[in-house]
């Protein structure tokens, strides 16, 4: 085989990778997928047992045209449920609506569900559902479970619990003792607060610690069988096969009067760049909470003066905290308004979840969405958090139609970007809806869509054809003119054919760049200096030499470092499946355009707003807060 065919490259990629995962210490770890090699000995433990933690690696083998290949490896937590179902049989309300999942040591088929309840049947009783089969005889026959397990749950014989896999299917029986509480991270946080706090703060792991265990995970390697290779601990950095260089962040956001800045939250002490024509609000809140509400809005209006984007009107209604219909009864009283704030309790409000009342969040969200109306909500407990008060501000400006900031000059020459989004069924494969996100190439929205589709519909290039056509048509509105150059940003992987989705505008004279961003699957980014690693600037890139792909990092200093203990910021994978504008050009677009979330005052986001945007919208469509099919100008869905 020879490197420099690209087939050859992936085939030696395999072998490697089978190489490495039979070169790892099994003493120490358990090599379960070359993607997923746990720690056998626990990191993180709970006084009380319920949870434990451990380190988890992700091996990646890359194999260069020169022959050379390296192994990138990724260091993170995974954590493991020590309890099983049956020690809640007597506190069965505690159990009711937790996530559990299949005991992996000894229940031979994956799955997850929710618990229903404890039923009244025991494993050895004969159950109809089964054609007259106990649980045991079935599981016997099906050779579901160890012989050992199997005889000791029926000496046992365990009352049966009902689990719900999916939502639309009825419940089905299994034995308690072979379901796992599943470690999610909210279930963690409700079951065990202690374990909860001390594995969210230390799987935030900083570069150096995290380059660190690294290495030992290296040194347990082996030498690789048949080939007499070995794996060297050492950091090989992108210079073999990439580019490095960085985005020049130097005061390229606008704001009031023509006044540049490097970051939103310096910028916007001199005002927003566009206010909203109309910025009549309401201020909705429970009357119960009357007191903390005012004085919120007392500092919100302060925050808006010091944007120098007062509201033009501005009126308080408050409501009584009860059933849909006196909700609706506030919504009528807002229909002239141009943006709502609202003050509403949290969602696990004890009177919500015993259904004393209803929780007025969706009911707003929902009344106020038919009216496009755009909206902020508050929860109670976040009145005194200071740090909601800018994104609160900046995301209602921007939903009445204001501009918080644009980015002074957008790399190359787009004249807008489209991000679409798209989701699916993950056990059907199916889509649910997609959506679409237009922004002007100086980082403002102008139009978003939204669509549910139906049984049997798919999101396919005609699809894609029609936004962009629909995209064409609302631009020369407005403009007066065609645009020249579209660039498409999808989130994730672009599963259409990019050859047809181009092939409409062939002789438009329209140029279209289509890219993947994909949050998953790029490597972590760090600065090595000192013999040791640190937090990295934000707006760090990195090409590849086939100018195919890249990274960009759009989190880093000088927002955080070290110090604040947030982890290693993580890259987004940006591929280009059609299109001739350089990867240079098209990494440093996406990176102007995680600037403009409005939302980045506080600290950047990492997503563009093209695809976040359109999840985002997506989101609130799928929660019935936005009309489907219609186009919708500004951002009311932030």
């Amino acid at each position: 085989m020879n490197a420099t065919d690209a087939r050859d490259r992936h085939r030696i990629e395999r072998l490697l990778k089978s190489l490495v995962k039979a070169a790892i210490d099994d003493s120490t770890y358990d090599p379960y997928q070359i993607n997923r090699i746990r720690a056998r000995t626990p990191s993180i433990t709970a006084g009380d047992g319920l949870f434990e933690a451990c380190y988890e690696f992700a091996a990646r083998v890359d194999v260069m045209p020169s022959g050379d290949a390296f192994v990138g490896i990724e260091v993170r937590y995974h954590t493991r449920s020590q309890v099983t179902a049956d020690v809640y049989e007597d506190k069965t309300a505690e159990l009711v609506g937790t996530i559990v999942e299949h005991d992996p040591e000894r229940y031979n088929i994956s799955g997850t569900g929710r618990v229903v309840g404890f039923t009244d049947h025991h494993f050895t009783d004969a159950l109809d559902e089964l054609g007259g089969l106990s649980l045991a005889d079935w599981y016997a026959q099906k050779d579901r479970v160890p012989e050992g397990v199997l005889e000791a749950l029926r000496e046992k014989n365990p009352r049966l619990v009902d689990i719900q896999y999916q939502e639309d299917e009825p419940a089905r029986i299994h034995v308690p003792d072979l379901l796992r509480v599943a470690p999610r991270k909210e279930v963690v946080k409700e079951l065990d607060p202690a374990f909860h706090r001390r594995w969210d703060r230390e799987a935030k792991m900083l570069p150096d610690k995290r380059f660190r265990h690294a290495i030992e995970f290296v040194d347990h390697l082996g030498s690789l069988p048949d080939i007499d290779a070995t794996v060297a601990p050492e950091p090989l950095g992108p210079s073999l096969s990439y580019m490095s260089t960085a985005v020049d962040r130097e005061k390229n956001l606008r704001f009031k009067d023509g006044r540049t800045a490097t970051t939103p939250s310096s910028g916007i002490r001199s005002g927003v760049y566009q206010q909203p024509t109309s910025f009549d609000i309401a201020y909705v809140y429970p009357t119960e909470s009357e007191q903390e509400s005012k004085q919120f809005i007392s500092n919100f209006e302060n925050k808006l003066s010091q944007c120098q984007c007062e509201p033009t009107a501005a009126r308080h209604v408050p409501y009584e905290l009860g059933g849909e219909l006196s909700y609706l009864a506030v919504i009528n009283e807002l229909e002239s308004v141009d943006a709502v704030l609202a003050v509403v309790p949290p969602r696990d409000d004890d009177r919500i979840t015993a259904g004393d009342i209803t929780d007025p969040y969706p009911e707003f969200k929902k009344g106020l969405g038919k009216q496009k109306i755009p909206s902020q909500m508050i929860v109670t407990e976040n009145l005194g958090t200071r740090w909601v008060m800018n994104n609160t501000a900046m995301g209602l400006i921007a939903g009445a139609g204001g501009v918080p900031w644009r980015v002074d000059e957008m790399p190359g020459e787009a004249d807008c970007f489209i991000g679409l989004d798209v989701t699916r069924d993950p056990e059907t494969g199916q889509h649910l809806g997609a959506s679409a996100n237009v922004v002007y190439a100086d980082g403002t929205v102008f139009a978003s869509k939204t669509q549910t589709l139906q049984s049997g519909e798919t999101f396919d290039e005609q699809s894609i054809i029609d936004v962009i056509k629909d995209v064409f048509q609302e631009f020369v509105r407005r403009e007066g003119r065609s645009p020249e150059h579209i660039v498409i940003h999808r989130d994730g992987r672009l599963f259409e054919d990019a050859d047809e989705i181009q092939a409409p505008f062939a002789d438009s004279g329209v140029s279209i760049d289509i890219l993947d961003i994909r949050k998953s699957g790029a490597p972590r980014i760090a600065q090595y200096e000192d013999n040791s690693f640190k937090i990295d600037e934000k707006g760090r890139l990195f090409i590849s030499q086939d100018d195919t792909h890249g990274f960009i990092a759009t989190t880093g200093k000088p927002e955080f470092d070290d110090s604040d203990n947030l982890g290693t910021p993580k890259t987004l994978r940006v591929v280009r499946r059609a299109g001739d504008t350089p990867m240079l050009t098209l990494l440093k677009q996406v990176y102007w355009l995680s600037e403009a979330h409005v939302g980045s005052v506080s600290r950047s986001v990492r997503l563009p707003i093209t695809t976040y945007y359109a999840d985002r919208c997506a989101e609130h469509a799928r929660e019935g807060y936005l009309l489907h099919g219609e186009l919708i100008e500004g951002v009311p869905y932030l």
